[in-house]
Parts: structure tokens; sequence; C-alpha cells
């Protein structure tokens, strides 16, 4: 799989106007800026769409062909959501950069989470659930512990027709867990995902996983579409996202 980008910028060949931006695309990021942010910095939105302006031609058509309705990628999906009704609803290009200390030791973590915590009702509202969506997670570098690859947590027991969010219920709260960063149990809670460049993990939007600090000495990269089950709606009705059928 490619990287969205092959533009690379050396720390002192940028201007003092695009040096932010340079250089953390030097290290492996993506720049995909909102308007607001540029033009509050003096640029259009345009100017600063690295994502766009950055991207390769070979890099969309793995992409294309990945997710096409016969693709690798999708066909694993369409199976597991159990739906011809398969679409685009996200994708994230996640970069980590290696880190030593500090606030940088902190923001390079992810605690424990699922991808769509985002969507629960708030206390007093009613209660509401967004379609069903599975993180199609793709290691751009060999992963393992060193450089904070995810760990996963196993729904707990149930019956064997629950559903995945019936299941997820009987989760433990996310607050009693250990912590990727700080706690030395957290090897004993869920499964650490050793992987190699190319692999890819699917997993549902409600299961928990967390992943601790990149304390290699190179970026850890990972491009991660999701995918649903019928387009992901707000409580109006409105699209969160993409609704892109898969064909």
């Amino acid at each position: 799989m490619c990287t969205w980008t092959r533009r690379r910028c050396e720390f002192g060949d940028v201007s003092d106007a695009c040096g932010g931006w340079a250089r953390l695309e030097a290290r492996g990021c993506v720049a995909q800026v909102n308007a607001s942010t540029a033009d509050a910095d003096g640029g259009s939105a345009s100017d600063f769409n690295h994502r766009e302006l950055g991207a390769c031609d070979a890099c969309r058509d793995e992409v294309s062909i990945a997710l096409a309705a016969n693709g690798e990628i999708a066909a694993i999906v369409r199976a597991l959501l159990g739906t011809e009704d398969v679409r685009l609803f996200n994708d994230q290009y996640v970069v980590k950069p290696p880190t030593r200390g500090g606030s940088a030791l902190r923001s390079s973590c992810f605690d424990w989470h699922q991808d769509s915590q985002w969507c629960r009702a708030e206390e007093g509202e009613e209660d509401w659930e967004c379609a069903p969506y599975l993180s199609c997670w793709v290691a751009l570098d060999d992963v393992n512990e060193e450089n904070g690859t995810l760990r996963m947590l196993p729904y707990p027991s149930a019956e064997s027709h629950a559903t995945h969010r019936e299941r997820a219920r009987a989760y433990p709260s996310r607050d009693s867990l250990a912590s990727p960063l700080t706690d030395e149990t957290i090897d004993s809670v869920g499964h650490l995902l050793t992987m190699r460049a190319g692999s890819v993990v699917f997993f549902s939007d409600v299961v928990l996983h967390c992943s601790g600090p990149n304390l290699s000495d190179a970026v850890r990269r990972a491009w991660m579409p999701q995918c649903s089950a019928g387009p992901v709606l707000r409580r109006d009705g409105r699209p969160v996202s993409l609704t892109a059928k898969l064909v």
C-alpha cells in the first residue's frame, strides 16, 4: 500500500510561509487544513491542501482497487457487515512520530476508546446509535509494542446470537482499564497486535482499543478507511461524513 504523499521537504529547504506544514510532511504527515484555519494564516484552503497536491496517481489507483466492490478490502468488509450496501464513511492517514518524554509522549498515546463513542446519546437525550461500521487499519510500517501498535480488548462472554453492540455493552468502564502510558499492568489487558507492513486488521466501531507511545526512532504510519452498513447519519438525518457506495 502506498502512502498518500510523495512530496518530502528537508528542514532547511522551506520558506517561513510554509515551513510548518513542510516540517510535518518531512515526518511523514499529511497536512489537510480546514478552510477556517487556512484563512486565518493568510492563505486559501487549496494552498494548504497537501493531501490533494501531494497525492500520487499510483496511490490513488491502489486505493481505488482496494476499495472497489470486488477489491480485497471491500470484499472482506461486505462479508463482515453482512450487507451489499457498503459505504465508504471515512478514511484517515495516521502518523505517530517517535517521542521520548513530556507532553509529546502523552499525545503519542491513544487511551482506551471505541471509534463510534462520539455518537452515543448524552444524558437526558433519546437513545440513538449510528449505523454499524468497520475500521480497516492497514499497517504501512511494521508495528509492534515499541512503536505504539494497537491493543484490542475482546468482547466479554455473551450469548452466541448477541450483536456487536450487545456484546460491547458488557465491557468494563474505560476508566477502569490500565493506561497504555502509565500502568505497568497493561500487558495483561487485551491483545497486542504485532503486524507486518501491508497487514490489515478489521474491527467493529464498538471494539475497545488503545495504543501506547512510539518509542522507536522512526514514524509509525497506518491508513484506516472506515466502511459502514449503509450511510452513517447524524441524529437529524444529515450525513456525518462520506456516504460513497463501494462500486
